[in-house]
């Protein structure tokens, strides 16, 4: 029951924490600078912590009990993490090098998802969906941790994965749906508490008419996309490799997609605009509705000390003061220009050739 520190070999065993369904509370605890200002057992935010979960029971007074027997817990890190389930005899501390959002989940499960984004600073969310098994994991393209671990109810654990219905099956569309609904809140979860920028769902593509009937529509509408394949026993690598894939596929289609529109919308004299002036004046002109930028575009533009009037790079003095102008990163300043106006800003990374015609940097605008 020894506090630890957070990494990898922790997050390892406390999933691997024996509970057998039984209830189990998970704590977080933000201590700041100085701990609680009051007795724990009589923290009114400690309180209200447990009672927001439904922990009015057994494991509340243990994690109670615990506070008050080792003081020197919340005056050794910025943040405490508290595991207990009184029926299986399990009671986990875990010292947070970080301030943490105050929370508290009772669950079948050990929640560790606000553990596992200590350990990755990216936020993809991957769902790994089979009949018998759900798997949740924050991370990106460089690792995906896993943070939920579920079963299906009434499930053979040596049952093979991926199968066809039957009609001696009955009830598995039912149970799937179910394990569907219970993987979706944890998720949604998760990202209410930090958004993921990806949401990618894996699962056999006969299993999808079940999971897109019984995902939340939160969930629905933000999937980057799918795939069909069968990984609910694959290793956090090949689950990571086939992940970044689909992200890689998505990203290539919505660039396209971007591009082609640009390039149709720039034929027909539509509205859009192309190249470091135009793009420029249409953000002076609060014009623009996406800015388009090749990733690692390297493009100057003249800045006026006097009056902060930035013109083309062509320019040596500005047209309103007639100061001489200095280089600035044009780059740089429409994506800073872009941020005040709350102008959505897309980096080709895969297309970004094809922008070079475009000269590196364009924009749709407003009808």
């Amino acid at each position: 029951m020894a506090a630890s520190t957070v990494g990898l070999g922790t997050l390892r065993r406390l999933s691997a924490l024996a509970t057998d369904g039984d209830p189990v509370l998970s704590v977080y605890l933000d201590l700041g600078q100085g701990g609680f200002e009051t007795a724990p057992s009589r923290d009114p935010d400690l309180g209200g912590l447990l009672a927001s979960a439904g922990a009015n029971g057994a494991d509340a007074e243990a994690v109670r009990e615990l506070l008050c027997a080792r003081p020197e817990l919340q005056r050794s890190a910025h943040g405490l993490a508290i595991f207990s389930s009184a029926r299986s005899g399990v009671l986990e501390t875990v010292a947070l090098p970080d301030r943490v959002e105050p929370m508290a989940v009772l669950d079948t499960i050990v929640w560790l998802e606000p553990l596992v984004a200590m350990v990755s600073s990216e936020d993809w969310g991957v769902m790994v969906l089979s009949r018998r098994v759900a798997r949740l994991f924050r991370g990106g393209p460089r690792a995906l941790v896993e943070f939920v671990t579920t079963e299906a109810a009434g499930t053979d654990p040596g049952a093979q994965t991926g199968w066809a219905q039957t009609p001696e099956q009955h009830g598995s569309d039912d149970r799937l749906a179910h394990l569907v609904v219970r993987a979706g809140e944890r998720m949604l979860r998760a990202s209410r508490r930090r958004t993921f920028d990806r949401l990618v769902l894996l699962a056999p593509e006969e299993l999808w008419p079940v999971i897109h009937a019984s995902l939340h529509p939160h969930l629905r509408v933000r999937l980057t996309t799918h795939d069909v394949l069968d990984l609910e026993r694959a290793g956090a690598r090949e689950i990571t490799r086939a992940a970044a894939a689909v992200v890689e596929h998505a990203e290539r289609t919505r660039e396209q997609q971007l591009l082609d529109r640009l390039s149709n919308t720039l034929a027909r004299g539509g509205p859009a605009a192309a190249g470091v002036d135009e793009v420029l004046a249409s953000l002076e002109q609060r014009r623009i509705e996406t800015v388009i930028v090749a990733e690692g575009a390297q493009l100057s533009a003249g800045l006026c000390p006097r009056c902060g009037q930035v013109s083309s790079s062509r320019e040596r003095h500005c047209p309103l003061d007639g100061a001489p102008l200095a280089p600035v990163d044009a780059v740089d300043h429409t994506r800073e220009e872009a941020h005040h106006q709350r102008i959505n800003v897309v980096t080709l990374r895969h297309e970004a050739a094809g922008l070079r015609d475009h000269g590196s940097i364009a924009a749709l605008l407003h009808a």
